[in-house]
């Protein structure tokens, strides 16, 4: 049996709201955002200036959907509202900022390198907590060793 459904008190859609408009804000915050978008047919380049203030730019062949467009085709680039979306409508081509981003620094495998080695007070928290409890756990072969000598078994 379906569930009547009921409307949202307003102390309940106040909250929903408030929290959307929250993590709205983290996002701008935090993922990239396009301000503006053109196409350099000198250079052969699409050229998006971020809100944060930098330029980004890309080949068109890079990137799907673009590859053998003209350069009116490619003037005609259009942004998202939320500014995390280029589109060229003539094109049926769609592209996520972020994933441009990611593929041109091939941040799934260089970041989580380079985001490791970064000093945090979280990690320093977790650390800290490690070491009272004994530190790393040892290693299972280590561990197989260690029994063994004190067996009396050769290694």
């Amino acid at each position: 049996m379906a569930r009547k459904w009921t409307p949202a008190t307003d102390e309940s859609f106040a909250r929903q709201n408030e929290g959307a408009v929250r993590e709205a804000r983290d996002a701008e915050r935090i993922e990239p955002r396009a301000a503006s978008v053109s196409y350099d047919a000198g250079r052969g380049i699409v050229l998006v200036e971020m809100t944060n203030g930098f330029v980004f730019g890309f080949a068109p062949a890079r990137a799907p959907g673009l590859a053998g467009a003209t350069a009116k085709q490619l003037s005609a680039a259009r942004i998202s509202p939320s500014g995390d979306g280029l589109h060229w409508d003539d094109l049926d081509a769609h592209l996520s900022l972020g994933g441009l981003v990611e593929t041109a620094f091939n941040l799934r495998e260089w970041a989580p390198r380079y985001l490791g080695q970064m000093k945090s007070e979280a990690k320093a928290r977790a650390a800290r907590e490690n070491g009272l409890k004994g530190g790393r756990p040892r290693k299972r072969a280590n561990v197989l060793k260690a029994v063994s000598r004190r067996a009396g078994a050769k290694t």
